[in-house]
């Protein structure tokens, strides 16, 4: 993680994945699974404990998304949207944000890396685009 984003993670409190992202890492992943079956690897990751302290708090199968929480001293959510390209083809995004008043000196960033270092045990993405 570059100093620059620790920097500005003093008053940022949020980070997220998109199709040109601002930072290495964040990009879009797209996946040969279909929706409902990358939703249950979102949920058996957590489940197998491979993304310690985060509990899945909310699923929205027909919009694909899936809510995390991560209690404690800085508590986080993280949603995780997987969309639907074709039946067997699906791209996930993540949004990840701290709770609280201040900035997360980078702790979005590296959750979002952390998500998707523990999806990949499971599942691997297809070539980025």
């Amino acid at each position: 993680m570059s100093l620059l984003r620790t920097i500005t993670g003093i008053w940022k409190s949020h980070e997220e994945t998109g199709e040109k992202p601002k930072l290495e890492g964040l990009n879009t992943r797209y996946y040969k699974k279909s929706r409902e079956a990358m939703i249950d690897y979102v949920h058996k990751i957590v489940n197998n404990n491979k993304l310690p302290n985060w509990q899945v708090t909310n699923v929205d199968e027909e919009r694909g998304e899936v809510v995390l929480e991560k209690k404690g001293v800085s508590s986080s959510v993280m949603v995780i949207t997987v969309f639907k390209i074709t039946p067997i083809k699906s791209a996930v995004d993540v949004y990840c944000s701290k709770q609280g008043a201040f900035g997360d000196l980078g702790s979005s960033y590296k959750n979002i890396l952390a998500f998707f270092k523990a999806l990949h045990t499971e599942v691997q993405p297809e070539d980025q685009r």
